[in-house]
Formats: C-alpha cells, structure tokens, sequence
C-alpha cells in the first residue's frame, strides 16, 4: 500500500523521489494516459522537475502535475523485548540453586546457577533474548530455559547438577514442573558426556604446571561430578558420598595427592563410570519428545499470560 500526495506549490521534490505525472506531461509522453505515468524526480531547476518514466522517457512537469508516492507511516506495534539481563534474572527466574563445594566461610559467597524464562513473544523480534545472562554478581549465572533444556539434554554435567542440587535458592511453580522433568533429561549417554567433561577439566588443570589450591579444588570438583555420574546411572539421583570417597576427595582439594595420583584417581572413576553405564536401567537416551512437549506448552501459556 502507497500513500499519493499531490505537491503544494512551495514543496520542493528531491531528486529520486518516486512520482506520478499527470496532465499535459503524461499525455505527450503517452497520450490517453489519463490516470498518469509513474516515474522518478531527476532533476529540478527553476521550479520545473524533469522526471524519468518507467519507459525511459525524460518529461518536465510543474509541481501542480506531480504526485508524490509515500510509504505510509507505520502501524506495526512495538516489538517485544526481553529486557535488560538483569530484568530477566530478577523478575523471570524459574529455578536456582547453589552448586559446587559450599564455601569454608558461612558467610562466604555461594556459586548459584538458574534458569529464567525469556517473554515468548520476544523472540518475534530480531533481538533475540540471550541464551545466558551473569549476575547479579560474579558467582551467579543463568540459562534461558531453551538453552538449558538442550544442554541438558546433552547430560551436561553443570545442568544436570543444578537440577539434583538440594541447595536450593528459589522455586517458582513453573520451576517446579522442570523438576518434576527430571528424569526425561538421564539417559545412558551420561557416561560419555561427564567422562569428556572431567577429561577437558584435567587437561586444563594439568596445563597450568603445578596446580595451586584453587585448582586443587577444581580438580576434587570436577572428581565429584564423576561419582554423581555414577549414581544417577544406577539410581537416578545423585545420592551421598561415601566415607572412602569422602576422605579421597578431601585428600585431592588439600593437595596432599602428587597429580599423577589424582589423575590415577580419575581414570579408576571413570572405569567405574563406565562400569555403570553397561548395566544402568537408563535408555540409551533422553526423553527428547516429553521435554520438547513441556517447552512448547510453556511457550504457550506465556504468551497468553502477556498477550
């Protein structure tokens, strides 16, 4: 749809503007073109615009035979935004929890991950909601609930330790069905997916030469994921550790373990990882179709809500 506006005489048309000409213009170039001839401005000089047809023909036209083609203004309603990262974490978060070895201090600050819900109509627009927001404060991050349904969908062992966290910060009812989602995210592929994730770790760790006290912990963090592995493939939960585990671990976060023992210490977990894995009741993967169905309802009711 165009918008026509006839030229009063003191408009002034710039070059390149589409038009159509009527009058003696038109019908010289085409005669019987009463319902005028379109074209574009050229030029214009001592108020006459020469005007080039669709035809290729070059006329000049008074401002009285010209009528101009406008867009007209638009309708549309605003986009909808996602808001601010800090919005989305405050207003749209639908789980979190405190992840990782509670700090020694009581007083120290946690290690928190969550999921937030992204406004469903906002990702109509070209700015998309991000897949992941940090903050408030350097030990809090968050996923939008798509982008960490995939990943834990992947066995990821960082989301699938935030959904059997018991250090639970917030639930909100919606937060409650994606824990009661849980066991559509366990399939048997936990074993490959936290044996690469532990390896990955290690590499980087080993890299750094003698690792300090800090990655001495991260080393006995990322040992840890290792047993949750195993547990949530013969039960479904990550379960407690035991003693022998228990003083093994802390022997690895004070350093008191050469690195060639830690990783010793590694490879048997892993072997055991696997052990597991060959006789878990999990199927070989995850209930893609029950998350997706959850997900989409979700979109759903949003969108009512908002709309």
């Amino acid at each position: 749809m165009v918008v026509m506006s006839r030229l009063s005489a003191p408009t002034r048309v710039p070059a390149g503007t589409q038009v159509v000409v009527h009058g003696t213009p038109a019908d010289d170039a085409l005669p019987g073109a009463g319902r005028g001839l379109a074209g574009r401005v050229v030029r214009e000089a001592g108020g006459t615009y020469s005007v080039a047809l669709v035809d290729g023909q070059l006329v000049d036209a008074a401002p009285d035979q010209l009528v101009t083609l406008a867009d007209p203004p638009s309708e549309l309603p605003e986009p909808v935004r996602s808001g601010g990262a800090d919005d989305l974490v405050v207003a749209r978060t639908m789980y979190a929890a405190a992840v990782g070895r509670p700090p020694a201090d009581p007083g120290g600050q946690l290690t928190v991950r969550a999921v937030f819900q992204a406004p469903t109509a906002a990702f109509w627009s070209l700015r998309k909601p991000p897949e992941q927001v940090t903050g408030p404060g350097p030990a809090w991050l968050s996923w939008e609930v798509e982008h960490f349904c995939r990943q834990a969908l992947d066995a990821d062992p960082v989301c699938l330790e935030l959904l059997w966290s018991p250090r639970r910060v917030w639930v909100s009812d919606v937060g409650r069905e994606l824990l009661d989602l849980r066991p559509a995210f366990l399939s048997q592929t936990i074993s490959a997916a936290y044996a690469d994730h532990v390896l990955a770790g290690f590499t980087r760790l080993a890299g750094d030469g003698h690792p300090d006290d800090e990655q001495a912990g991260a080393a006995a963090d990322l040992l840890r994921l290792l047993l949750d592995g195993q547990a949530l493939l013969r039960t479904g939960d990550v379960g407690i550790v035991d003693d022998e585990h228990h003083e093994r671990l802390a022997a690895v976060r004070s350093g008191a373990l050469a690195w060639d023992d830690v990783d010793a210490y590694r490879l048997e977990l892993q072997q055991q990882l696997d052990e597991a894995a060959a006789v878990s009741y999990l199927s070989p993967g995850p209930d893609i179709g029950r998350v997706d169905a959850w997900l989409s309802d979700l979109r759903r009711r949003d969108l009512d809500v908002t709309s």
